[in-house]
């Protein structure tokens, strides 16, 4: 490994406190490089240039980056799995079931198999970033990533560095071979639910959705439209995130003068917002307005009235990713005892739970 600097290499002084180890970011900033590149040259993979693999081992060198530790012990042992849960306001009620969904797919990995360990990220790129930094350091040998969105920075890195995956939804544009995804039949189920309202009577339909960046909001909307739509009944759309951007888009929807007489939401919280905001408006659930919360929790049984909701399976999503991580990375069946799962597919959300919020709409 070659030392000593030269005239046109880019001037690098400490790039890192010296209280804090170097990084794989640290070190593409300082050789000019991308961190897929240096993630190559240390790994002594091909696509590099002799000359930008030397460049990038020396400033490695120099700035005295080593894998961490906890990345050696891991290969000594059980292969590990990262998930990067991002924490941004974004992902609805489904955040608050990410360690449902983690205690299911242990739960299929087995106490004695791989380890799924849980991050927290404020941001996508964040996310992304981490795992670029985690994959170079060899600390997992392939990632979860839940809650897919429409343009994932974290999709787009793991493809730069063809890092193994299971991603939790659908995959926009076609998977790489060593990536899995597992999704919820979550369309299927918001079909049914509008032939359900349909059936009642309602020919007027709100959905409150989420982030638009999230891609299970639009496949539930379109199926819902889709099958309100075949039996003559329209739907309107409106998007809030969190308790206070929800209830200012209700409020107007439920004060006019045509107002849906049933309203579907995206989650059980923006649920709970809904049936609030009709309350202070003197309207009654279910007679004047139908509530229909899109993901069933415990929290749906402690409203009044109860609320009809569509079926959430977290415990067999997380079984499903469970045995989707054994395929990636080579094991071979779930732990005994724990139910199977399909690796690699969807996972059947089932029959809509009918509570006290829904009802024929007012004459």
């Amino acid at each position: 490994m070659v030392s000593s600097s030269r005239p046109n290499d880019p001037v690098h002084p400490h790039t890192t406190r010296p209280d804090r180890r170097p990084t794989i970011v640290d070190v593409a900033r300082a050789a000019g490089v991308s961190t897929a590149v240096v993630s190559y040259a240390l790994n002594g993979r091909p696509g590099v240039s002799a000359s930008t693999r030397e460049r990038v081992l020396r400033v490695a060198d120099e700035l005295g980056w080593r894998p961490a530790t906890a990345a050696r012990s891991l290969r000594s042992g059980p292969a590990a799995a990262g998930l990067v849960l991002v924490h941004d306001g974004r992902n609805g009620a489904r955040a608050a079931s990410a360690l449902d969904l983690v205690v299911g797919a242990q739960e299929a990995l087995g106490v004695d198999g791989p380890t799924l360990a849980v991050h927290v990220a404020p941001t996508v790129a964040g996310a992304a970033t981490l795992m670029e930094t985690w994959w170079t350091e060899r600390r997992y040998a392939a990632f979860v990533v839940p809650h897919a969105r429409s343009d994932d920075a974290r999709l787009a890195a793991l493809r730069r560095l063809n890092a193994p995956a299971v991603v939790v939804g659908e995959v926009p544009g076609v998977s790489p071979p060593g990536w899995r995804h597992v999704s919820l039949d979550d369309a299927a189920a918001f079909a049914r639910l509008g032939s359900f309202l349909a059936d009642l009577g309602h020919t007027r339909v709100a959905m409150l959705a989420g982030s638009e960046e999230l891609l299970a909001p639009r496949r539930r909307t379109a199926a819902l439209r889709a099958a309100l739509g075949e039996r003559g009944a329209s739907l309107r759309t409106v998007a809030g995130e969190g308790a206070d951007k929800a209830a200012a888009a209700v409020r107007p929807l439920l004060s006019g003068p045509d107002r849906p007489t049933a309203i579907v939401t995206d989650d059980d919280a923006t649920a709970g917002v809904v049936l609030d905001v009709a309350r202070r408006l003197g309207l009654s659930v279910p007679w004047d307005l139908s509530v229909v919360a899109g993901t069933d929790a415990a929290a749906c049984h402690l409203t009044t009235p109860s609320l009809t909701a569509v079926p959430f399976p977290v415990r067999e999503l997380g079984l499903a990713v469970g045995a989707a991580l054994l395929d990636v990375l080579g094991g071979d069946t779930p732990a005994r005892g724990a139910p199977t799962a399909p690796g690699n597919g969807t996972v059947a959300v089932g029959n809509l739970v009918v509570r006290g919020s829904t009802a024929p709409p007012p004459s």
